[in-house]
């Protein structure tokens, strides 16, 4: 910088030339032999002091002070906005999982629940008699065992052995003849019935049945009442068998709207239930996790998945024995902190762009400011007039910068206050859906259980109290079922709708036939005594998340399957055709058609809203929201959905998604 004082001009060779003029500005003081002069202390000499100094010595002050203190600050706060990312994405990791083995540990003591009413029934007690296999009433059993799987979805049998663990072929459906007269006090559930005396969730196995199926046993002992063998004898055990796959539909619900991927172990640590995937074989978790979990601890740790870095929440499930695993991709959790990263880099790099500008523009002053140094030796008269002119435009750059210097500072506040503001936003936000979403369940879970107790006790006074009950009182008491378990759907389907829009979308290529397949063997399964004619044409694959992609058949199938229950010859088709209603280049199209009863065209707006119907309840049972949540999914991977019918002429449902070849 120039500093006030005298300019001063050598004479000429001759003594002649113009006198020396007083100025406002010079350098610093020139000995006579051309040396600098000793730095002066305070900070006027300090001022002298970096005038004598070089530009690149000035400029690299300039680079340690400026441009330091601004990456600083901005590594501070990415530092810090991931630091409190990854604590709430943590905190709502765990409260997922703990909600999780709650969820768990209802479902599962519901299950056993029935199963124990069941083992408590004076006519399935009646029936076992004094415990003799050879004194049993087959008839009675089988319609109780009947009655079981009538109302607990997803079981693959229900059996009664007697009391030492002999099958004698009491089960619904029959199993193998190479089972009788086998002993299966060897199992899980039979020990498991035997040590607590009470209803007991066994460990996944390998079923003996037809097919060799993975399945979950419930058990639990049936106790004579006196009649016919003392009290409290035990006259043989009621289990119950439930496929694995009906453990994955009853727990991937909950996972997908809880936005995590759950896994379930049994007591050993067998998984037995998958947000994502359907168990094929029986795989053990040994993780530390699972074990920390089996004895009664709750672990959060990072962890890789499948070759993905994941945070992963280990919970105990206290009162079955199991363990619940929560998992979310690092990628996801942090996603925000990544990209306020992106943004501050960004903020950054202009910033140390417009700080070396000004460096620049520096370094050109204080190059002139040498260039007139080295010249007023030699300058004669009008130097004054230069050096003034000079000086003022110096003395305007000089105010020019320390402005814009000001102005970045106040920049920078600014944007360290709108940090903060975003900060707190998104924390506030984030506790809010914490609290929403745990509201909701906490809900949902509260009106399931007493409607399902509402359903399986009224069934129980239907069948026990049948002949004591007027014919207006059976009526009554079907209707209060219907309406039990027309609640429990509605409540399940609102909590899907609400939360599709929040589910995160994990989009790649999927084969469209598996899906549509699968989705059709689980309908027959349903439908054992339907005759329908399924015909699925050449499905190209698509992009979409194949969880969703399956929520999108299953609902249009199971449609065009109730539907078309008036015709004895049902036929569905699920085909695909590029050249109907296809404009948009990339997409690819598949439609599912009916012969069932159709629908009016004029009505087709009101198809795809929620709690729209165009049919009677009573003609063709549903909630209403099917349809609304097919096209909440369609639209939310970026394609469309519609439809195309005629009452009493069938329906055919058309929706496009994005091409699944179109990348390769």
């Amino acid at each position: 910088m120039l500093r006030k004082g005298r300019l001063v001009v050598a004479p000429s060779p001759a003594g002649v030339g113009t006198p020396p003029v007083p100025e406002k500005f010079s350098t610093s003081p020139i000995s006579p032999a051309g040396a600098l002069a000793p730095v002066p202390l305070g900070f006027r000499g300090a001022g002298d002091w970096l005038g004598s100094r070089g530009t690149s010595t000035l400029l690299a002050f300039l680079a340690i002070f400026t441009m330091g203190p601004l990456i600083l600050l901005s590594t501070l706060s990415v530092n810090s906005f991931y630091a409190a990312v990854t604590t709430a994405s943590n905190l709502r990791l765990t409260d997922a999982s703990a909600l999780a083995a709650v969820y768990v540990s209802t479902q599962m003591t519901s299950l056993a629940a029935v199963d124990d009413s069941y083992a408590r029934r004076p006519t399935l007690i009646a029936a076992l008699g004094d415990g003799n296999h050879a004194n049993f009433d087959k008839t009675v059993i089988l319609t109780a065992l009947n009655g079981i799987r009538a109302i607990q979805l997803g079981t693959r049998f229900a059996g009664i052995v007697d009391a030492a663990g002999t099958y004698w072929g009491d089960q619904d459906p029959a199993g193998p003849a190479s089972a009788m007269g086998q002993n299966f006090s060897m199992r899980d559930w039979y020990q498991g019935a035997a040590r607590t005396g009470a209803a007991y969730i066994s460990t996944a196995y390998v079923s003996a049945d037809q097919g060799s199926p993975l399945v979950v046993a419930i058990a639990d002992q049936v106790k004579a009442d006196g009649r016919y063998a003392p009290k409290g004898t035990v006259v043989g055990i009621l289990v119950v068998g439930y496929y694995l796959t009906a453990m994955q539909r009853l727990f991937s619900d909950f996972a997908r709207n809880q936005g995590v991927s759950v896994t379930v172990t049994d007591q050993m640590g067998v998984v037995v239930a998958q947000s994502d995937a359907v168990p094929t074989k029986l795989v053990q978790d040994k993780s530390a996790g699972v074990t920390a979990a089996l004895n009664g601890k709750n672990t959060l740790v990072r962890v890789t998945i499948g070759g993905e870095d994941q945070f992963a929440s280990y919970s105990p499930v206290a009162t079955v024995g199991w363990t619940t695993v929560t998992s979310v991709p690092v990628s996801v959790a942090l996603a925000d902190a990544s990209r306020l990263r992106t943004y501050m880099i960004a903020i950054t790099i202009i910033l140390l762009a417009l700080l070396a500008a000004a460096k620049v523009i520096l370094y050109l002053v204080f190059r002139d400011r040498q260039a007139v140094n080295l010249s007023l030796t030699g300058a004669n008269s009008g130097l004054s007039e230069s050096v003034a002119a000079r000086t003022a435009e110096l003395e305007t750059s000089n105010r020019q910068l320390v402005g814009r210097t000001a102005e970045l500072v106040g920049r920078s506040a600014e944007l360290e206050a709108s940090n903060q503001q975003l900060e707190g936003r998104t924390a506030e936000l984030e506790a809010s859906n914490r609290e929403l979403e745990a509201f909701g369940y906490s809900v949902s879970h509260d009106l399931r259980s007493p409607l399902r107790s509402i359903d399986g006790f009224s069934r129980l006074v239907l069948e026990e109290n049948q002949s004591e009950l007027s014919t207006e009182g059976t009526r009554r008491l079907g209707l209060i079922r219907a309406g039990a378990q027309q609640m429990g759907i509605l409540i399940d389907d609102l909590l899907s709708f609400s939360r599709l829009g929040r589910v995160e979308l994990k989009k790649r290529r999927v084969f469209t036939a598996d899906i549509v397949k699968e989705v059709i063997s689980e309908l027959k399964q349903e439908n054992p005594d339907r005759q329908i004619d399924f015909i699925v044409q050449d499905l190209p694959p698509c992009l979409a998340d194949p969880v969703l992609l399956r929520q999108v058949f299953r609902n249009l199938l199971g449609n065009a399957v109730k539907f078309s229950r008036t015709r004895p010859d049902a036929r569905i088709e699920v085909g695909s055709d590029a050249g109907t209603d296809t404009a948009k280049a990339g997409m690819v199209m598949y439609y599912v058609k009916d012969n069932g009863v159709g629908f009016d065209m004029q009505f087709s707006d009101k198809l795809f809203g929620v709690f729209q119907r165009l049919h009677r309840m009573e003609d063709f049972p549903g909630t209403g929201v099917g349809l609304a949540l097919v096209r909440r999914i369609v639209e939310r991977h970026g394609g469309k959905v519609w439809a195309k019918g005629a009452a009493d002429a069938g329906a055919t449902f058309y929706l496009t998604l994005e091409d699944g070849d179109a990348r390769t």
